[in-house]
């Protein structure tokens, strides 16, 4: 195994220093509750003043124009919303971590594909009460100006919502489906045009009009600025591969550093995007964590060979320029409170761990349970132990097939509890495959380890 590289004391004094942490958010979750209760407050505000209510409960003539309005706005408000949270604020991804931000992404997402239907199936109802069937054909298709654009902009949505549902996005690879999804932004501004010119709500009151566009532009420049603008910015500030080494079978620690580290902020136990400017490469990006403290030294990233990105990442010759995308992530020492830890962690997931472990005081006790299959599989292992004696820990190894293990289930509350007495003080961190910490909470909350003291982050690429 590999030994620990990390400066001493002295030295981080002198020459190695670590990098400073991002600044933790501001925001509160009452901050954000109270946002979004206003935000849809005003949507159906405006409904209502526009005589929505009135349309809704004055028959059915009336009804299905009334419902397909509020559909249609609420449809759109909530899609603005995950525009906003695909575009990684920083405040709110330094708060709730990228995992929530993307599945509460994909939550909206689903509401809204199912708030379109009920949207066009309302438009299309109250259109043949009151057009006919076959001039309601006409009109959707182009006979009505920019409906044609909103039936295009409205299947290609649907399209994008279908392709992430889990039974599609399996069969997809991560790339076409990431590429597929590009295109939700083309169905939202083509259908931008019909809900100016043909919805009341808009069409006939200005203010709401501003209100509206105002809400778009916004959306679109979270998106610009927190996506693209820091791609931008990293693609300009690259580092380069300074060294790799296999650390296990199949797994490569990889080290980057350049001058433009001076400008970099990071923590132990986040993550960024990386981006070899490579052939073939240079178009895609991977997520990994770091795997020990991050200083203007270098970074290091414990890659395991999963697929063909990662294989690729750890095959690149020294003096490859990278571009680093980050950080991201909201599990580092500084979140833990003063509770001693116990980490759950297993397979590669063992690199964020490693890092926090580093940041950790002496007297700290921590508690590491490291499950694995195969003795060649506990990865850093050497590493741990050493950081773990420092702070007056220890480390527990799982290994083996879960049949083969005295106690089918490792992490059973009596299990837990007879490895850790004090586990009612401590505070938890899982992090590996999903099965794992699934498996782990499950025995950590049965064995009376409340949820708001178990930290992880659930895997959303």
């Amino acid at each position: 195994m590999a030994t620990a590289i990390r400066p001493s004391r002295t030295a981080e004094s002198s020459a190695v220093r670590r990098l400073p942490a991002p600044a933790p958010s501001r925001l509160l979750d009452t901050d954000l509750a109270a946002v979004v209760t206003a935000y849809l407050l005003c949507i159906v505000g405006m409904w209502i003043r526009h005589g929505g209510w009135t349309a809704l409960v004055g028959g059915w003539d009336t009804a299905w124009a009334s419902m397909s309005r509020l559909t249609g706005l609420v449809t759109s408000g909530l899609a603005l919303v995950g525009v906003v949270l695909a575009g990684r604020p920083r405040a709110l991804e330094r708060l709730f971590g990228m995992d929530r931000l993307f599945l509460w992404h994909r939550v909206i997402g689903d509401t809204v594909g199912l708030l379109l239907v009920a949207h066009v199936a309302t438009g299309t109802t109250d259109w043949i009460i009151h057009s006919g069937f076959s001039k309601t054909i006409s009109d959707f298709i182009g006979g009505e100006p920019y409906m044609g654009l909103a039936t295009i902009g409205g299947a290609i949505v649907g399209l994008v919502i279908l392709s992430s549902l889990k039974s599609m996005r399996r069969r997809l690879s991560y790339e076409t489906w990431y590429f597929v999804h590009l295109a939700v932004y083309l169905g939202f501004a083509i259908s931008y045009g019909h809900q100016i010119v043909l919805g009341t709500d808009l069409s006939e009151d200005r203010v709401a009009r501003v209100f509206w566009a105002a809400l778009h532009i916004g959306a679109v420049s979270c998106v610009a600025w927190g996506r693209w603008g820091r791609l931008v910015r990293a693609w300009f500030r690259p580092l380069h591969v300074q060294h790799s080494r296999t650390v296990a079978p199949g797994v490569v620690a990889l080290h980057l550093s350049g001058r433009h580290l001076a400008r970099m902020q990071a923590a132990a136990g986040q993550f960024f995007f990386l981006r070899p400017l490579h052939p073939g490469l240079w178009w895609k990006s991977h997520p990994f964590s770091l795997s020990a403290t991050p200083t203007n030294a270098g970074l290091r990233f414990t890659i395991k060979s999963l697929g063909d990105g990662s294989t690729a990442i750890m095959a690149l010759p020294q003096g490859t320029k990278v571009v680093v995308e980050g950080p991201y992530g909201a599990t580092t020492s500084a979140a833990l409170d003063d509770r001693r830890c116990v980490f759950v962690v297993g397979g590669v997931g063992v690199t964020p761990v490693r890092a926090i472990l580093e940041d950790l005081p002496i007297g700290s006790e921590p508690l590491v349970l490291y499950r694995a299959r195969r003795t060649a599989d506990l990865v850093h292992l050497d590493e741990m132990e050493d950081l773990v004696r420092r702070t007056g820990g220890r480390v527990l190894t799982l290994v083996g097939p879960t049949a083969g293990l005295a106690d089918r289930d490792p992490f059973s509350p009596s299990r837990l509890r007879a490895l850790i007495p004090d586990l009612g003080e401590r505070m938890a961190v899982l992090c590996g495959p999903e099965r794992l910490v699934h498996a782990a909470r499950r025995g950590l909350l049965a064995a009376g380890v409340p949820a708001e003291r178990i930290h992880y982050e659930r895997v959303w690429w």
